[in-house]
């Protein structure tokens, strides 16, 4: 394939990851991830030091716009960073190249990393509300924050998907989607990425947005005059996926890539980042959610989920929602 043309079938809300790479005198790898850009960029530059000669092509695109893509059996080379509980989803094992020696699990899949979801809150608007930084996910519900919240749509978003199944298998099926109506009634809309709620908050009255650590620790950092807030019960967490794609014809230079992913430099840098190091000691504080239950329920939890939303866009006349 020509690394400068986009591949085909490339979905709509894709976009190239503009950072430092390599030459592209030893060749030259094309590469699919629903990783944050700017997280993105960082690896690109951190690999293009260690294959200085090679260059990499990054595709980033939403977690649910990559499992269909993958699905179509594109050209391509690696997947680099993905939603474990997507990767799972069926057809996607026939799209990965087999195991390797070296860290590789059965599946073909490499799980050094994992995120977790976190809350991103604007303390002045809080307090303007008489609300205190949520400490547990039945925090989002109460009245003082209506119209005050953003969740990544769980339809497009891996953070969104991981935040709806948390509070699914924590609570229990009946518990949980009766909570996430109350929730619901809160939310002023779902973006499609686990970045735009944490960059909207402190905007247009949005006090707070449901997030993963990656994205509330670059949110700090534009802007130090909001918080992170945890949900102390059930702090969602779920592997990351990196892998080889079985129809790579560059299989093996594509695995010395992921030998970087695998490893102490990249897990300096994953640390920076604020992702969890799977390989390490656990953090019990931690809720890891069941990925295979998670992949198995997710087209009768989006069913569900779909059908909330009609509702909201029933009632919101009645209210500034955004279905």
């Amino acid at each position: 394939m020509n690394p400068s043309v986009p591949p085909a079938g490339l979905p709509a809300d894709a976009v190239r990851i503009e950072a430092a790479t390599g030459s592209g005198a030893g060749g030259h790898l094309v590469a699919y991830s629903s990783f944050e850009p700017y997280e993105l960029a960082d690896y690109l530059e951190a690999l293009s030091r260690l294959l200085p000669d090679v260059a990499i092509t990054v595709w980033r695109m939403p977690t649910s716009s990559l499992t269909a893509f993958l699905l179509s059996d594109p050209e391509g080379d690696l997947v680099l960073g993905w939603a474990d509980t997507a990767a799972q989803s069926p057809g996607i094992a026939a799209r990965i190249a087999p195991p390797a020696a070296g860290g590789c699990d059965a599946d073909g899949f490499y799980r050094p990393t994992g995120f977790s979801l976190a809350f991103v809150a604007d303390p002045a608007l809080l307090q303007a509300r008489g609300a205190e930084p949520p400490t547990r996910w039945s925090d989002l519900a109460a009245p003082a924050l209506r119209q005050a919240l953003l969740f990544p749509d769980p339809r497009r978003s891996g953070a969104g998907y991981l935040a709806l199944t948390t509070i699914l298998q924590y609570y229990g099926p009946e518990d949980g989607w009766r909570l996430m109506v109350e929730i619901d009634r809160n939310v002023i809309d779902y973006p499609g990425s686990a970045w735009e709620p944490a960059a909207r908050v402190g905007q247009n009255g949005a006090a707070l947005g449901i997030t993963v650590r990656v994205a509330a620790r670059r949110r700090l950092s534009d802007n130090p005059a909001l918080i992170q807030a945890l949900p102390q019960d059930a702090i969602g967490a779920e592997a990351e996926v990196y892998g080889v794609l079985a129809g790579s014809k560059q299989q093996a230079l594509a695995r010395r890539a992921l030998d970087w992913v695998m490893s102490d430099e990249a897990a300096d840098l994953f640390r920076h980042h604020a992702k969890l190091l799977l390989r390490g000691e656990r953090d019990p504080a931690l809720f890891p959610i069941n990925p295979e239950r998670a992949s198995r329920e997710r087209p009768a939890v989006l069913q569900r989920f779909d059908a909330l939303m009609r509702l909201r866009a029933v009632r919101a006349p009645k209210s500034e929602a955004t279905p």
